[in-house]
């Protein structure tokens, strides 16, 4: 498909507006447990996605909370808006310096049996995890297609790489792990996790230096429901956080970071691009 030179003008256009307008917010964080919110921040409008029904397992402890929502106005590690899942608290994982090589807030909650299931394969053993937040999301999609965005990080790295603190995090599609990079699950030890510097975070997953995961599955049933969850947790003890932003869920062919950023923020209409592998 041919890109229309127009709209890759407007978007560069809005791009240097947006920045230059918000010279010293990044990613805001706001934490909360509100499903409604959550999945109004997550899905895509208009992209052929429909929300069945959804359910959240999460931690709080006065007012910290291990999910939120969360805005990038300057789009750092490249993410669009979305929701922010941790093991520890979300508001402690906004944009600036990295101050700590240890950040933790514990809620030393064990994960049930159906968690443990989801997670010692992610995690490379039947370890106990802890400070699991958790959300599944049944839907429909008229494209048979299902897309969204990801960036994972942790404060286990690098002191407890390939150990059995191996903090992990896992995207059951219809009970499948599809969350695998170079063919390896989403976890502290995978061998792209890396310095990126915008957040707390001491290591983000980033393949060839690029710390915006694309992840999705094509070739669904339109006609049946599905079964999406998200699932994140702390592997032998309840220290050191770990943490992911997801946007832009949706089933439709995913257009270009940029575009899709703008779109997700409402700064300009969904215009369809070229169809990205996962």
């Amino acid at each position: 498909m041919k890109h229309n030179t127009l709209t890759h003008v407007a978007v560069l256009v809005a791009v240097l507006a947006l920045v230059s307008s918000t010279p010293t917010a990044a990613i805001v964080v706001n934490p909360t447990t509100n499903l409604n919110d959550l999945l109004n921040a997550l899905v895509l409008p208009g992209s052929g996605l429909t929300v069945i029904n959804a359910t959240l397992s999460a931690q709080v402890s006065g007012d910290a909370m291990s999910v939120g929502t969360y805005t990038n106005p300057q789009g750092t590690y490249g993410a669009p808006p979305g929701i922010v899942l941790s093991t520890g608290n979300v508001a402690n994982y906004g944009s600036g310096e990295n101050t700590s090589d240890s950040t933790t807030f514990s809620y030393n909650v064990p994960a049930t049996a159906a968690q443990e299931a989801l997670l010692d394969p992610i995690t490379s053993g039947e370890y106990n995890h802890f400070d699991v937040t958790q959300l599944d999301i049944t839907f429909q999609t008229t494209t048979g297609e299902v897309y969204f965005f990801v960036v994972f990080g942790s404060e286990e790295y690098p002191e407890y790489v390939g150990s059995r603190f191996n903090d992990g995090f896992g995207l059951y599609l219809n009970g499948v792990n599809i969350a695998k990079v170079g063919g390896l699950p989403v976890n502290i030890s995978h061998p792209d996790v890396k310095p990126i510097s915008g957040t707390e975070l001491d290591g983000v997953l980033a393949p060839k230096g690029n710390p915006l995961l694309l992840f999705g599955v094509s070739g669904l049933d339109t006609s049946a429901n599905h079964t999406l969850t998200f699932i994140l947790g702390d592997t032998s003890d309840d220290q050191f956080d770990t943490t992911v932003y997801i946007a832009a869920l949706g089933g439709v062919v995913i257009p270009e970071p940029a575009t899709l950023w703008l779109m997700a923020s409402g700064l300009m209409p969904f215009v369809l691009r070229r169809r990205r592998t996962v």
